[in-house]
């Protein structure tokens, strides 16, 4: 009972004398009588709050009129419904409820104490609109406005009045067992998840009348335990905004990404994007509030102003947690390499995949989907290595682009990303490279701006070089040779070596300098399905421009590997028939 739990000794007293349920039913109307103006609960508890309506209230909405504190909620007679004595009109709307695809929660309309919740805060009825109004003047409370109006669609919020059961949490991973909740998080007596399972309307201990404390994400980890989240770079960075852009946590009261947690991301009400509710209107958005410069100690978001680029901002909100690489419409967003859940800053040594990219569903080298990628490339091979791409490129003799074949070990020759290369007495590489070496597709595929010691981030986001490479690679034919158009190979490969010919080796300088031909004329830099040396023949550029074509008397486009050290061509190249060319 109200008041004794607060220390009337007369009423407790009279409490402990009364016996059976009609003098408890008694002693309930005088205690509500009594909890209407009693001044101590006043000061301690809800009269302290925004909910607080009458002239008294500490908040911005307050009515003219004196009433008691509880009337705008409460009343101990002409209750509707029974349950909380409520004082409300509950109005016939059905609300737009929300949805994803992620979803697995059967949602009912609003009931419950969701229900009474709503009928202020959906912003329909005026708050002076009571069933049992106080007698006097009365109540001239118009409807709630401001940001507290969640409004008639609950699409963008938190969904509630659902069965949160054991059953629902092991059909939905990422969902802790309702069991295991602490005893702030309530369930009503049904089983369902309402309003005040998060908040309780009679005490503001906490930001807008949360149960608990929700640094680190605490309140939100009650329900969802996201796998691999604990010990991620989100879970634990203590990086703060520095004042400049878009403020990425505008309703929050901390200052870190680890204290802000799930709220770095996701809103529980008025979410920028309804599914998942995500913070941000526009998916790259989402990423970028922070890793633009403003949070995250280096900005991404610049490298996708280049000219080759990830393409984040097209087909937004097409990505799903749930796709399957194989199955999925194309597209590209940050969340296809990064799993903002399980990141980490751990590097990576080719060609393990670092723990910026934890957690990504990927594809192997043999083209199953697995849920979380080992190597790097499996990353890329979730859209580089399943179908043909869709964008122009060199056209070759092999007919295929699909990267993951090109890469494939049991290929005749590779470069070695999936396995060190098969030419054990290769020449001419530079320091620090050899036959065995293993490199990453990032190693070719990188941000132009990347140094070792510099502050651009590294990785395949944006590049002025095409397809986003890290140096120039000149594929159009011809193409004059020089240590710039050709500075990506170069990186691996000295240039002295090949410009200069070596005896019993591929005559490089008369086909480089003399003929102008590109590296790419005969070689595929991730491999060749056919020959050895990455030999696969580009029959026409980028432009469309054809460049090898067959022999003129035979109609034979091969090369022939004689051994180490020699070979034969059959083709023609620039004017010039090969048939064959040897070496």
């Amino acid at each position: 009972m109200i008041a004794s739990s607060i220390g009337y000794p007369p009423l407790r007293r009279a409490a402990s004398r009364l016996r059976g349920r009609h003098c408890r039913a008694v002693l309930l109307v005088l205690t509500l009588a009594g909890f209407l103006s009693a001044p101590v609960w006043a000061q301690t508890q809800i009269a302290r709050t925004r909910h607080n309506l009458t002239p008294s209230g500490p908040g911005s909405i307050r009515s003219a009129e004196p009433s008691g504190v509880c009337v705008f909620c409460h009343t101990p007679h002409n209750a509707n419904p029974s349950r909380g004595l409520w004082n409300r009109e509950l109005p016939g709307i059905t609300y737009q409820l929300y949805a994803s695809s992620t979803l697995v929660a059967q949602l009912n309309q609003p009931t419950g104490s969701s229900r009474l919740c709503l009928s202020c805060h959906d912003g329909v009825l005026a708050m002076g609109n009571l069933r049992v109004p106080p007698k006097g003047a009365p109540i001239t409370l118009g409807p709630l406005s401001g940001p507290a109006v969640l409004g008639t669609s609950l699409a963008d919020d938190h969904p509630v009045s659902f069965v949160y059961n054991s059953a629902l949490a092991l059909s939905r991973s990422g969902l802790a067992d309702p069991l295991t909740l602490p005893s702030a998080i309530r369930l009503d007596d049904t089983g369902q998840l309402q309003c005040t399972s998060c908040h309780d309307a009679h005490q503001d201990r906490q930001p807008n009348f949360l149960r608990m404390d929700n640094r680190s994400g605490a309140l939100c980890a009650a329900c969802h335990r996201p796998r691999l989240w604990d010990g991620s770079t989100h879970a634990t960075s203590r990086a703060t905004w520095n004042g400049t852009g878009t403020n990425p946590w505008p309703s929050a009261t901390f200052s870190t990404v680890a204290e802000n947690a799930c709220l770095s991301c996701h809103r529980p009400h008025a979410a920028g994007h309804p599914q998942r509710l995500l913070a941000q209107a526009l998916e790259p958005a989402t990423c970028t509030v922070c890793h633009g410069g403003t949070v995250a100690a280096k900005n991404v978001e610049v490298e996708f102003s280049k000219p080759f680029r990830h393409p984040i901002e097209s087909n937004q909100w097409l990505h799903d947690p749930n796709e399957n690489p194989a199955l999925m419409p194309r597209h590209v967003a940050c969340m296809d390499c990064h799993n903002p859940h399980a990141v980490t800053s751990t590097p990576g040594t080719p060609p393990a995949a670092s723990g910026w990219l934890r957690g990504v569903s990927s594809v192997t080298i043999g083209g199953s989907v697995i849920a979380d990628p080992s190597f790097q490339y499996e990353v890329c091979f979730k859209c580089h290595g399943l179908s043909e791409p869709a964008t122009l490129g060199l056209t070759r003799q092999s007919g295929t682009r699909n990267t993951r074949l090109k890469l494939d070990p049991n290929n005749p020759s590779f470069h070695p990303v999936a396995a060190s290369g098969r030419n054990a007495a290769i020449l001419g590489l530079e320091p620090g490279y050899s036959a065995s070496s293993i490199i990453a597709c990032t190693n070719c595929h990188n941000n132009d701006d990347w140094t070792a010691t510099g502050t651009s981030p590294a990785g395949p986001h944006g590049s002025r070089f095409e397809p986003i490479l890290e140096r120039q690679y000149q594929t159009n034919d011809p193409t004059i040779e020089s240590a710039q158009n050709f500075d990506l190979c170069y990186q691996c490969h000295n240039r002295s070596f090949l410009t200069n010919d070596q005896a019993r080796t591929f005559p490089h300088n008369r086909h480089l300098a003399t003929a102008q031909a590109p590296c790419a004329a005969c070689h595929d830099a991730h491999g060749s399905r056919q020959n050895a040396h990455l030999i696969d023949f580009m029959l026409r550029d980028r432009t469309g421009k054809t460049v090898v074509t067959p022999s003129r008397a035979q109609g034979r486009l091969e090369y022939v590997s004689l051994g180490p050290g020699r070979g034969q061509c059959y083709l023609q190249c620039h004017g010039v028939n090969h048939e064959p060319s040897s070496y």
